[in-house]
């Protein structure tokens, strides 16, 4: 009875301690400093990691843990007690070295995890001495009192990261500076945080590839050199960044603090996103949409309607309005039912087709039955508009202060849009052409990018994210532009060159419109009857 209470009290400390009745202690693992080294976890395994060639200016180390589809869990204390422990995909910690060790634990399943360690140091033969500042040092909203890691959450349309203020560095072993006064220069609120971003190659979502990334966004240095920056934030504005989404395309960030006063700076613990879940098997990207064969399907065939626009659509002058139509009421009926209502998919789907079908009918109705060219080729040139602004503002220009205002940028957007065809409708013929060659090849484009993953239909996909999403307003969008998209450019400009040149040339002996199909009906109506009314026998006078 004593031993079996003895059992039962050892399991009630270790449950109460954090640690799972399976965690299993074996061993420990040195990590030298800017070396990176791979350690295999199985199930609940737990290990000891010992920073090593340490010098005797370093005044903190920063240690990171990164898997890629496993979480791994870090902590100061072996027993990985709750409110002290961070569980992660890519986790770290800061030491001061008191002693320069850390633990890290694995879930249920085995994983391979890569550790890696920075040293920060404080210049004594300077005078103050300049001391690096400590990321996540000031920490009043996450667990870890020290949290060095960004915190990322993400969905279809935004990926937010969330990191702790800084400190100003001590000097080793003592106690920072108080975190809480604002009006002491000597404080954190005098440093600044640099955001940076880095895209892994498109549709590559191996390891190999993240761990490269990884290496190129650790360190201060690095990071300036590989990375991309987004924005600075100073300690007075939220500690917060909102990028865009790209899924299946890996984004790694990480912020650099600096000191303004000490000229110095320390980088925090990189984290990675591919916008969606990793499958263990295969390291592939799980498609939690099963719908997206139909999009797959409305865009195969919007592409190979848009080629025939693109090389012969001024010809089919009826068949160009029933497409236009379709873009344009389907458009809008997915933007209203998606923004307004709480339908699923398929009903949208389902709205959007029959909505934009009925639409490119009316449109080629009116156009048949009243001719108008002029009217018609003004509301094809509106599409014309809309996606040369959607075109500039897929730009970094995007990203400007003034366009954060909703009211800003959708007057912006709507002046470029009508913009476009007031300056070409002078010359209708040629906006029709240029319309149609335009707008068609991106519907190839599109195509395209539906089969082989491009950051080119992102174009139109930001603008209607912006539509649908009112919270997109704040997202810094700067879309990954690779070997695929500069591919795809190249065949957008010559679809584009060609459609137009081949367009010209076919209609340069012709009128500038065909006619109208029901004046060419009543005509032929007219001429039949005049034929026939002869054979009638004349009433005599």
């Amino acid at each position: 009875m004593w031993w079996c209470c003895c059992v039962l009290a050892a399991w009630l400390l270790a449950g109460g301690a954090g640690i799972s009745p399976e965690a299993v202690f074996r061993g420990h693992v040195k990590v030298p400093l800017l070396e990176p080294v791979s350690v295999v976890l199985g199930p609940n395994e737990c290990k000891c990691i010992v920073v090593t060639n340490i010098s005797n200016q370093t005044t903190f180390v920063v240690a990171q843990v990164y898997t890629h589809v496993q979480n791994v869990t870090v902590s100061l204390s072996k027993h990985f007690p709750a409110d002290a422990s961070y569980t992660s995909s890519s986790a770290g910690v800061v030491l001061m070295l008191n002693p320069a060790t850390f633990y890290i634990r694995a879930g249920g399943e085995p994983v391979t995890a890569v550790l890696f360690a920075l040293s920060y140091n404080a210049l004594a033969t300077s005078r103050p001495p300049l001391k690096d500042p400590v990321p996540g040092a000031c920490n009043t909203e996450f667990i870890l009192e020290n949290d060095p890691n960004l915190h990322l959450v993400y969905n279809s349309y935004e990926t937010s990261v969330m990191f702790a203020p800084a400190n100003l560095g001590a000097p080793r072993q003592l106690l920072p500076p108080a975190c809480d006064v604002k009006t002491d220069v000597s404080t954190r609120w005098r440093l600044t945080y640099d955001i940076y971003q880095y895209f892994l190659p498109e549709t590559d979502l191996s390891m190999e590839s993240l761990s490269e990334g990884m290496r190129k966004m650790s360190s201060v240095q690095k990071i300036e050199q590989n990375g991309i920056k987004i924005t600075t934030v100073n300690s007075f504005e939220q500690t917060i960044i909102y990028g865009n989404s790209y899924v299946g395309t890996g984004v790694i960030y990480n912020v650099i603090v600096r000191d303004p006063v000490w000229k110095t700076s320390a980088s925090y613990i990189p984290v990675s996103t591919y916008a969606c879940t990793l499958s263990s098997a295969g390291y592939l990207c799980e498609n939690s949409d099963r719908n997206f064969i139909y999009v797959q399907a409305l865009c195969t065939v919007l592409g190979v309607y848009g080629l025939i626009l693109c090389l012969i659509g001024h010809r089919i002058f009826e068949a160009e309005f029933l497409f236009f139509g379709f873009l344009v009421f389907g458009f809008i009926s997915f933007v209203l039912a998606s923004r307004f209502t709480a339908l699923d998919f398929i009903k949208r789907f389902q709205i959007t087709v029959a909505a934009g079908l009925l639409g490119g009918v009316v449109v080629t109705l009116i156009r048949g039955i009243f001719g108008v060219p002029i009217s018609c080729v003004t509301f094809v040139g509106t599409v014309l508009g809309f996606l040369v602004a959607a075109i500039i503002f897929f730009t970094p220009l995007a990203n400007f202060t003034v366009f954060r205002n909703d009211i800003n940028f959708w007057i912006i957007f709507a002046c470029v849009m009508l913009l476009v065809p007031m300056v070409l409708i002078l010359l209708p013929r040629t906006l029709n052409i240029i319309t149609c060659a335009l707008v068609g090849s991106y519907a190839v484009i599109i195509t395209v990018g539906v089969y082989v993953y491009t950051s080119l239909t992102f174009i139109i996909l930001n603008i209607i994210k912006r539509a649908i999403y009112p919270e997109f307003a704040k997202v810094e969008s700067d879309a990954p532009f690779q070997r695929t998209d500069y591919i795809l450019t190249a065949l957008w400009i010559v679809l584009f060159v060609s459609g137009t040149t081949l367009q010209l040339i076919l209609e340069r002996n012709r009128l500038p419109f065909p006619p109208c199909p029901y004046d060419n009906w009543k005509r032929r109506r007219s001429a039949a009857f005049g034929e026939r009314t002869p054979l009638l026998r004349q009433p005599e006078i």
